[in-house]
């Protein structure tokens, strides 16, 4: 291992930070209110919605091997092997996501189909050639297990930064004043175009300080032998490491993340107040904040798997309460209900914030077990597995929402029977996902606190030997 820059630090901290803030300034726009926009916008059904997500995360998907391949495969220049990765695709990553929320009510019901799909799919690749070699560099930055805990939750701050104004910000710029009748708020779909535009700006401020503050340290000497991806890819399915966190992250994408989704649809039209979502984003998010300055001891007490699967516990307990609740059609309901979604958000909060240290761990075992260093492919294969489980949480919502009789094309008319069936649908998603992803850090992903220390002792002991060579 060649360890001839500077000492990791501070300055590779803030700026492995600030690109995630840079990742989810468009991310979180596209993720949260891509649907809202073509749906009660462009005027898209959400069962045409459905489509488009699938197909469009499925080639997604398809290109994240693809590009963890070519990264891989790229021989580390004075620039790295990832950062010059982040700093070209930033770029396009402005552009689709400009164009991605452009006004087309104007063309054909089919056009706008085929535009929609078409700049998804760009969008996805230009996102996915700077966000492959982004997980990927966690494990180029250091090899000591407390710096990759801290790297993920400071990741996590990186996206908090991003994710706060959004969430604070869109709700109320996005909705229209109550219909007169039925209390229901439409939306402005002629103002995303704009706020892409700024976030995207604000998006590559965050890229630019990641590529100028990182430095990459840990380049591992291998042998010059053929890079083979369907080695790689056998390699990973008996990684039992990487297949326990990308089940874990599976479960948190498809359902419990769902009700991130789902909230908005819930206080547009069951409780009828979008000013509180807003601050019900907050309620959801401010609890993991207040847990980041305690992961670290945590983390190096008890163990990452350890202080992950447990508290989770406390989650389904809520979630499994939560159906027997009568939820009120005014703020006390909304607030009731934000609470209590809230809290059984806070126990998955460390697994949220020390993922991509999972993430790294996977890289090492995987190592450990082959002796190739292949952060690329296991990060890109971990990425097909999420943006997977983004097509399957994105196009479920939609077909379940649909099937409820959520009217996204007239929101107005929606009934109170079909309102009901929102909420439902925002409660019984996340039980299904919390009770998976306990499972799978329990019962599966196997590093626990003794394991990961002798895993990283192996490999230092390993790389100081071949340094001497």
């Amino acid at each position: 291992m060649a360890n001839k820059q500077r000492a990791f630090g501070a300055r590779d901290k803030i700026g492995y930070a600030l690109g995630d803030f840079g990742c989810n300034m468009s991310f979180q726009l596209v993720t949260n209110y891509a649907m809202i926009f073509f749906t009660q916008g462009m005027g898209l059904s959400l069962k045409a919605w459905a489509v488009i997500v699938v197909l469009a995360k499925t080639f997604d998907a398809i290109n994240d091997p693809i590009i963890g391949a070519m990264v891989d495969k790229r021989t580390p220049g004075k620039n790295g092997k990832f950062r010059p990765w982040i700093f070209y695709s930033s770029f396009t990553i402005l552009l689709t996501t400009v164009l991605f929320f452009a006004d087309i009510r104007a063309l054909s019901y089919g056009f706008r189909f085929a535009y929609t799909l078409t700049m998804y799919c760009l969008w996805s690749i230009a996102y996915t050639a700077a966000n492959v070699p982004y997980g990927s560099l966690n494990a180029a930055l250091t090899d000591d297990i407390s710096g990759r805990t801290q790297l993920s939750s400071l990741r996590s701050i990186g996206a908090a930064l991003a994710v706060l104004p959004i969430m604070i910000a869109m709700p109320k710029l996005i909705y229209a004043p109550k219909d007169p009748v039925t209390g229901i708020s439409p939306i402005y779909p002629e103002r995303f175009m704009w706020i892409a535009l700024v976030m995207g700006l604000f998006g590559m401020v965050g890229f630019m300080a990641l590529y100028f503050l990182t430095t990459e340290r840990l380049v591992v000497k291998q042998e010059k032998t053929q890079y083979s991806f369907m080695k790689s890819l056998l390699s990973f399915f008996k990684n039992r490491a990487a297949i326990g966190i990308s089940l874990a992250s599976f479960a948190q994408l498809t359902f419990f993340s769902s009700a991130m989704n789902t909230v908005q649809y819930v206080f547009q039209v069951y409780f009828k107040n979008t000013g509180l979502i807003a601050l019900g984003n907050l309620v959801m998010f401010l609890p993991m904040v207040v847990l980041i300055p305690f992961i670290p001891k945590l983390t190096r007490r008890f163990g990452k798997r350890e202080m992950t699967a447990w508290p989770m516990v406390a989650g389904i307990v809520i979630m499994v309460l939560m159906p027997f609740v009568n939820f009120p059609q005014n703020d006390k309901g909304g607030w009731l209900f934000l609470v209590l979604l809230g809290l059984a958000n806070m126990s998955t909060g460390i697994f949220l914030l020390i993922t991509w240290s999972f993430v790294a761990d996977a890289v090492d075992y995987q190592e450990l077990q082959t002796g190739r260093r292949e952060e690329g492919t296991v990060y890109a294969i971990y990425s097909f597995v999420r943006k997977m489980a983004q097509a399957a949480s994105q196009g479920m919502v939609a077909l379940l929402l649909s099937a409820v009789g959520f009217n996204s094309e007239n929101v107005a008319q929606t009934t109170p029977e079909a309102a009901a069936g929102v909420l439902r649908v925002s409660i019984y998603l996340p039980l299904v996902g919390i009770v998976l992803m306990f499972v799978a850090m329990q019962f599966v992903y196997h590093l626990d606190k003794q394991g990961t220390i002798n895993m990283s002792e192996t490999l230092r002991a390993k790389r100081a030997k071949q340094e001497s060579q």
